[in-house]
């Protein structure tokens, strides 16, 4: 999915939002976020040989990652809300195989993920609160593997699935500060689409005011799919920074 292509769906989902905010009690926040991940597991996108190992460290993010953000957004009217979460990455490397024979694998990963999941509100306190998620989960994988040396061989796969996904999320105020904690937990697949998935993210952020807070955070995901020759077995975490806007 191109750039061009999430800003405009991000864009429509932003619209949707306001075009329902004519009701005063429904809430609503959108929180984008730089995304320095690592990853880290393997893929096979060429029939015939074997998966290819992918790593990639957090601390390497900066240079082989192209881009990696993520955009959050949620609308609330009472204890009832949608969530939808986006993340799209494009990871590059290059790895040395067998240096004295000059074998060497280059690797290209950009992946979409979109979710999209009714939230109930298990519990409301003064400075905090748990939620409830179910719903689903698009993937898309567009995975490229190119051996060099004496081994010419390359190969692209495109491939999307929807998963099914559960999960919660909470928030809790510091003290009296205007620090907060935020985080969330989720798993999905059940063999529907890939055989299962998890994902963690944790944040502290700091409330500027009742519409700005700023975010920074950790998240990790693991994701396995292995389907018609398509092996998928990867590990994608690293830091964000990011802004929350209430309104």
């Amino acid at each position: 999915m191109s750039n061009l292509k999430i800003a405009s769906l991000a864009l429509a989902v932003f619209l949707a939002a306001n075009g329902t905010a004519a009701a005063a009690d429904w809430e609503f926040k959108l929180a984008p976020y730089l995304w320095f991940a690592g990853l880290e597991g393997t893929a096979a996108t060429i029939p015939g040989l074997p998966p290819g190992e992918i790593d990639i460290s957090p601390s390497k993010a900066l240079e082989d990652t192209e881009t990696a953000l993520m955009l959050m957004f949620e609308a609330r009217k009472g204890r009832s809300g949608l969530f939808t979460d986006l993340v799209y990455s494009d990871v590059r490397s290059d790895e040395e195989l067998i240096p004295a024979l000059g074998l060497s694998l280059r690797s290209e990963t950009k992946s979409t993920l979109l979710t999209f999941a009714y939230e109930h509100r298990l519990l409301q306190e003064e400075r905090g609160s748990l939620d409830l998620l179910a719903g689903a989960r698009y993937w898309s994988i567009d995975s490229y593997l190119a051996f060099s040396g004496p081994l010419e061989l390359n190969g692209r796969n495109k491939e999307s699935w929807v998963d099914p996904v559960l999960g919660l999320k909470g928030y809790h105020l510091l003290g009296t500060s205007k620090f907060y904690v935020s985080g969330g937990a989720a798993l999905g697949g059940f063999g529907v689409g890939s055989r299962m998935f998890y994902d963690l993210n944790f944040n502290l952020g700091y409330q500027w005011n009742d519409a700005i807070g700023t975010v920074v955070g950790y998240r990790w995901f693991d994701v396995e799919r292995d389907e018609s020759g398509f092996v998928y077995d990867v590990q994608q975490a690293g830091f964000g920074l990011g802004l929350a806007w209430s309104f």
